[in-house]
């Protein structure tokens, strides 16, 4: 296979996005590097259509605004692999979210491979071609690039077209195309790359034991952080770690003395961020009650809660077995737990759980609720030949 050249001409750039609007689709990923930045640096762009790849340059000095506009165009397919860091790359230099995405991995996931499946499992399974994926820890900013960097980064590219072609397919004859373009409007969602500071928050580990006041000081905590790297041009985590945030969002320290005991906390001699720290605490201090964030509650669960989990947890592994739809895709132990709270008390929460809204609920949310309410049964055959596990309406319940 030839190797195209590297493309450092703004007039050739041009000519090529011209190529891909007239098109209405093309395939694209980029290699990029965030180990010492706080936003990753973009080395390169790889972009597939169904005959060339073509290697864009932007360390050379082009300008890749219509190359975004193509990526936001509504009216263009843009196909990717695991996207997400992709299109990140998109909503920071363009401003703008995609539009009109197809993602094969999760394609894949609906039409019975498993989720998520790297690229090279992907071709693998669907086009019975090898890859070879030798440069993960490369310097993709180095010039010139190697040939064998230049290889991978077609390989990355060039079979996303095919895969595109079949996995639409497969989708049609399952009739999964509305389930798989419902998951690929996430990637249209700012939130969805840059989810606010409430939200991060009861994501970090050990974030579930704090108060609610400790809660407030922490995500003040996180959005403090990031305007401070983002200042600094540092990944988050080379300043300050999570789990030492979440340590002073419960110790709550009043003065610098407290901070300076802290492990992990190389910062605690550098007074302007001692200062800093203690501000942002004494302004969550200061929230009314009414504004703090709720905790999240402690579970204790009982044993029958348990084996409930673990029955829906069954159920719901054996149907995506049976359909050919990815159980990583449907949804995790935690979700299975959101449903749980519903059934007990359907009023508390502000939404509706994952597994009650859109594709979900069609597919297995509804099912299992009906398991939950006592609405339906489940039932176990065909062991050990075929074993079988089905969620039984009462229409359908065997004599």
């Amino acid at each position: 296979m030839t190797v195209p050249e590297l493309i450092t001409s703004q007039a050739e750039l041009d000519s090529l996005c011209r190529k891909w609007r007239a098109a209405g689709r093309f395939a694209f990923d980029t290699e990029f590097i965030r180990d010492d930045t706080y936003d990753a640096a973009l080395c390169l762009v790889q972009v597939a259509d169904e005959q060339d790849v073509s290697l864009i340059d932007p360390t050379s000095g082009l300008n890749l605004a219509e190359f975004w506009e193509l990526v936001c165009d509504p009216a263009i397919l843009t196909i990717v692999h695991a996207g997400k860091e992709d299109f990140d790359l998109c909503l920071r230099i363009a401003g703008k979210p995609p539009r009109n995405v197809f993602d094969v991995q999760i394609a894949a996931g609906f039409v019975g491979l498993p989720y998520p499946m790297s690229l090279v499992r992907l071709v693998d399974h669907v086009l019975s071609k090898r890859l070879k994926k030798e440069q993960t820890l490369t310097d993709w900013l180095r010039r010139p690039l190697t040939n064998e960097q230049l290889h991978y980064a077609v390989d990355d590219v060039r079979h996303l077209p095919a895969l595109h072609a079949r996995l639409h397919q497969r989708l049609v004859q399952h009739h999964r195309t509305d389930w798989a373009r419902e998951e690929f409007a996430r990637f249209e969602d700012p939130q969805h790359y840059r989810p606010p500071p409430q939200d991060r928050a009861y994501r970090i580990k050990g974030a579930t034991r704090l108060d609610p006041l400790g809660l407030a000081v922490l995500e003040r905590l996180i959005e403090w952080r990031d305007n401070w790297a983002r200042e600094k041009n540092r990944p988050t985590r080379a300043l300050i770690r999570d789990d030492v945030l979440c340590e002073i969002a419960r110790r709550r320290p009043t003065q610098t003395t407290d901070l300076a005991v802290l492990r992990g906390f190389p910062q605690s001699r550098n007074p302007r961020i001692l200062a800093d720290v203690l501000r942002v605490i004494e302004t969550a201090r200061a929230l009314p009650a009414a504004q703090l964030p709720a905790a999240v509650p402690l579970r204790d669960e009982s044993p029958m809660e348990k084996a409930t989990l673990d029955l829906i947890t069954a159920a719901m592994r054996a149907i995506c077995f049976e359909e050919g739809v990815s159980q990583d895709l449907v949804g995790s132990a935690s979700r299975l737990r959101e449903l749980l709270d519903c059934a007990r008390d359907p009023g508390a929460a502000e939404q509706p759980p994952a597994l009650l809204s859109g594709w979900r609920q069609h597919f297995i949310g509804r099912h299992l609720l009906d398991l939950l309410g006592g609405r339906a049964q489940l039932h176990f055959s065909g062991w050990p030949s075929d074993p079988r596990i089905e969620i039984v309406g009462p229409d359908e319940r065997p004599a």
